[in-house]
């Protein structure tokens, strides 16, 4: 059974989630420029959170109109995920991280993802069976990781890295997140008794030897992440995935998601845990 969406992402504070300092699955077209008048086909619930083809996002957290005079008599004004986040150098792919498709296309499915939750594996798998039958100038899939244990925060954030680093390899790291959350859990429930809450990466290995599942992807990517790289990335990943997790909390307010995983096309939520034939037919 899903596990309910914790109030406690839902008031997350924007500048906590923000700091940090350290700075896809395979499509039929990788640039960022599709022709004006197939990105105008959007359908009007798609792409308000894109900030490739919006200039202003929705903010579910707006200041009243007594907050906002108190905020502008302190000389100060008003919080956005633009104004936090903008110095960083890939801050459009850490609040709108594109895992598969071009980023201009008109549709779009967004994947809410809650690593802790088992049923996001599941779904996943769904997400992908579907990618297979679209095509990726009219069709992108983005994603969006919760953090209810926080080591998700550090797997979401490469995810992130991945989209813009090693963009055909992006969907197959989650692909491997996902499955290795779920198998750790089980190997520590069949050794141990139990199973431990991810808090840090290595809460999620079974044998004090097993490198965490983030740590073990660098290694199969090509190119492999160097050794004298990897503390650098690490630290990318959580800082990213924090940026994210704000977002994740903004769409589930916005979309009005009760529980993760959960899954959205072109701005209308599905029912739980959608297969690739109901995801297909949203698109229509």
């Amino acid at each position: 059974m899903k596990k309910a969406l914790y109030t406690t992402m839902a008031v997350l504070s924007c500048t906590a989630l923000l700091s940090g300092c350290f700075g896809g699955g395979t499509s039929t077209r990788t640039d960022e420029t599709l022709d004006a008048g197939v990105a105008a086909q959007a359908p009007a619930g798609a792409n308000r959170f894109n900030p490739w083809m919006q200039n202003t996002l929705p903010n579910t957290r707006e200041l009243s109109t007594d907050g906002r005079v108190m905020v502008g008599g302190m000389g100060g004004t008003a919080q956005s995920i633009q104004g936090e986040a903008a110095h960083r150098a890939h801050w459009k792919e850490e609040v709108y991280p594109v895992v598969y498709g071009n980023k201009q296309a008109p549709h779009e499915i967004l994947v809410l993802l809650d690593f802790a939750a088992p049923d996001s594996e599941k779904v996943w798998t769904q997400v992908r069976k579907a990618a297979r039958s679209l095509s990726g100038d009219q069709t992108k899939i983005v994603v969006f990781g919760n953090s209810r244990e926080n080591y998700g925060t550090d797997l979401m954030g490469l995810a992130i890295w991945l989209s813009y680093s090693r963009p055909s390899q992006a969907m197959p790291y989650l692909d491997y997140a996902l499955q290795s959350w779920n198998a750790v859990k089980a190997a520590q429930r069949k050794t141990r008794g139990k199973a431990v809450p991810f808090r840090t990466e290595y809460d999620a290995t079974v044998k004090a030897s097993d490198f965490p599942i983030h740590y073990s992807y660098f290694s199969r990517l090509n190119p492999p992440v160097p050794a004298a790289q990897q503390p650098d990335v690490a630290r990318y990943c959580y800082d990213a995935g924090n940026v994210n997790m704000y977002q994740a909390a903004q769409l589930a307010r916005y979309y009005g998601v009760q529980t993760l995983p959960a899954v959205i096309v072109d701005g209308r939520l599905l029912q739980d845990d959608p297969d690739a034939d109901e995801i297909l037919s949203a698109l229509k």
